[in-house]
């Protein structure tokens, strides 16, 4: 199977001051294939920013690596590994810029990039009247929506998503979910979403990684992992 995210054996740590190293990742070993949702669940500071931030090959592991078809990823595979790779962001657009403005600007970065596609993506989420509202002016489920619909619109595999669903409304999210659903649907895109909130997990995760204080606690398929009372001890803790 082509398309397949493979972290094996990722440990971080993050710099600090007088050349002193704060403990972040650990060990952790995970694979991505297209078709599925995988959810990576954890706390606020469990680390699922920097496993997202090093799977896209944004921070360097102190050791162990990521495999994007069997072949490290490096300097020389990382323009292209990015070209099939989509990631959130809060900086993604010029917020003092209009919707189409842009998309005008960006998308030229992107040879995949389907302009009638995303129109349509914007059409299905209900956006397609606000191409001339400036960035900074959308609520944050408008915000979300239109950079699903940019990512989307690049064609790529495997899309990351950091907490995507983070204080928005909950019509929103249905939305959401559903424009995510169909693209795994009809386009086998892999996704990975980050949350810290069980009751964003629904029946659509096909896989859950349970990350604590930078180690993978549990994996499996949701079934398996959402079954465990114990899991809702490990979220309950102070």
């Amino acid at each position: 199977m082509e398309n397949i995210i493979e972290a094996k054996n990722l440990t971080f740590r993050y710099r600090r001051i007088r050349n002193s190293e704060h403990f972040v990742m650990n060990n952790v070993s995970l694979k991505l294939e297209p078709g599925y949702i995988t959810c990576l669940l954890g706390n606020n500071g469990a680390g699922k920013t920097t496993l997202l931030s090093l799977l896209y090959g944004i921070l360097h592991p102190k050791s162990g690596e990521i495999l994007w078809n069997g072949t490290p990823l490096s300097k020389a595979n990382q323009m292209d590994f990015r070209r099939e790779i989509a990631i959130s962001s809060n900086s993604w657009c010029a917020d003092d810029l209009t919707i189409r403005q842009n998309i005008e600007m960006l998308s030229i970065l992107y040879p995949s990039f389907d302009h009638e596609y995303f129109q349509n993506l914007m059409k299905l989420s209900e956006m397609e009247h606000s191409y001339d509202k400036v960035y900074a002016t959308l609520s944050t489920g408008e915000r979300i929506k239109a950079q699903l619909a940019f990512l989307l619109a690049r064609k790529p595999k495997y899309l990351l998503l950091d907490e995507p669903l983070a204080n928005i409304d909950p019509i929103f999210k249905i939305d959401i979910l559903d424009l995510l659903q169909r693209e795994v649907a009809d386009n086998e895109l892999g996704i990975l979403i980050s949350t810290h909130l069980l009751d964003e997990i629904s029946d659509m995760v096909d896989y859950v990684h349970v990350l604590d204080h930078g180690q993978l606690v549990k994996s499996g398929s949701r079934f398996d992992v959402l079954g465990n009372r114990d899991l809702r001890d490990l979220f309950s803790r102070k």
